[in-house]
Formats: C-alpha cells, sequence, structure tokens
C-alpha cells in the first residue's frame, strides 16, 4: 500500500487510471492521475470523483451494496444533467434503485433490532424514543414496527444481510431470540398414555419413575411436579 495523503491515516492505496494489455491484462500505460487527493475522496482531470470506500464484507454482502450504490450514483447524475438514458441503462437504474432500497430496509430494520438488544450493562442499547429521533418517526410507530419483525414480519432481505453470521439463527421462528442451551435434568416428567391401561394416563420421569394411572390429566401432572420437587419421596 502507498500513501498518498499525509494528512489521512486510513488504509490507502496509490490511485490512477490505466490502460491493461490485451493480452496479459497487467496495466500498460496510465492513462489520466488524480489532481487532488484529500483522504479517501479522489478528484480527476475530467471533473469527476471517485471515494474509495473500505470493507471486509464477501461479494454478496458489502460489494453488490457498493456496485448498487455506484449505479445510483450514476442514475443520480443522469437526472440531474438532462442527458438522455437508454431503455437497457434505465431498466438498470430501476432494478438497482429498488435492490438497493430493499436493502436498506433490511439494513435499518437489523439495526432497530440491535439497539433493543441488551448492551454488556445489561440494558437496551437504545431507548425507542432515541431509535425514533434519529428514523425521523414517532416512537410509538418505532415501538410497533419492533413488534411486528419479533412477531416474524422481518424485512425480504434480512437472511441475505446476515447470512454467515451469528445473527441469521436470531428472530426466526416466530420472532424469538434462540434459547440458550440448557442441560437435561435427572427428573423431568411429563403425563403420557398408559401402555397397560387404555384410556387412562400417568406421569413419567426421565428417571424411570411412574405414576399410578388414572384418567385426570391434571392430577398425574401434579404428581410429576411433586416427584421433581422431591425424588426421594
Amino acid at each position: 500500500m502507498t500513501t498518498y495523503s499525509p494528512s489521512y491515516t486510513g488504509t490507502q492505496w496509490r490511485i490512477a487510471q490505466v490502460e491493461l494489455d490485451p493480452e496479459t491484462r497487467a496495466p500498460a500505460k496510465t492513462v489520466m492521475e488524480p489532481t487532488e487527493l484529500a483522504g479517501p475522496t479522489v478528484f480527476w482531470p475530467d471533473g469527476t470523483t471517485s471515494y474509495v470506500l473500505h470493507f471486509k464484507g464477501g461479494h454478496t454482502t458489502s460489494w453488490t451494496v457498493a456496485d448498487e450504490t455506484d449505479t445510483a450514483l450514476r442514475a443520480i447524475e443522469a437526472l440531474r444533467g438532462g442527458q438522455e438514458v437508454t431503455p437497457e441503462a434505465l431498466r438498470s437504474y430501476l432494478r438497482d434503485v429498488r435492490r438497493l432500497e430493499t436493502r436498506m430496509t433490511a439494513l435499518k430494520e437489523e439495526l432497530l433490532l440491535f439497539a433493543r438488544e441488551s448492551a454488556p450493562n445489561g440494558r437496551a442499547r437504545l431507548p425507542f424514543r432515541d431509535i425514533a429521533e434519529e428514523l425521523g418517526q414517532h416512537h410509538s410507530t418505532v415501538a410497533e414496527r419492533y413488534q411486528r419483525i419479533l412477531d416474524g414480519d422481518t424485512a425480504q432481505w434480512r437472511p441475505w444481510l446476515t447470512q454467515h453470521t451469528q445473527r441469521a439463527a436470531m428472530y426466526v421462528n416466530g420472532g424469538q431470540l434462540p434459547l440458550a442451551h440448557k442441560p437435561q435434568r435427572e427428573h423431568e416428567t411429563g403425563v403420557y398414555d398408559s401402555r397397560e391401561e387404555p384410556e387412562k394416563v400417568l406421569a413419567r420421569c426421565r428417571c424411570g419413575w411412574s405414576g399410578p394411572a388414572g384418567t385426570n390429566t391434571v392430577a398425574a401432572g401434579r404428581q410429576g411436579r411433586a416427584h421433581e420437587d422431591n425424588p426421594d419421596a
């Protein structure tokens, strides 16, 4: 890596527009060099400006967003410049802007979920009022949307956003957080049909204990709980 701006301390590269050798695909000659560099911002002699993005995400996440954002910027320039746009380019603009919009919705709602999760101090990272202020919405609207997400109404692109991460397992099956693993208890009972006496039920325990057969499931459940509380009785 080559530092190109002494005033910028982030990760930097030497930037230039080059032509590639048609056979080796290696840089053949420099076509244009920047007229000015300001950190990640690059100004070119032809009047265009580029911005270097830094990300570690794979092709299906950060790179995809960067590519679709590039299309959106070209669409903005075309509209503001009064350019005529070919049908093919127009379809590309519409498609990528739509995809970018839905991806940003997934990101916004994932940030909402993250903000309401417990921080290391055991409290939610942000209250609903602070979240609503940044989103430009009423706090009750944000709280209602949050509850709908918990009920399973997650954003369309959430699986794309959370793929290959620990968050992918969160807020699924009705929106509940994954339950922590609990070791099996030695004495854990349930009510089952009696094998020896049809139409009767009894409580059985993991340890092998079983209660008397009867017709009342509530009574059998109580017997089971009593066994769990005092297995030696």
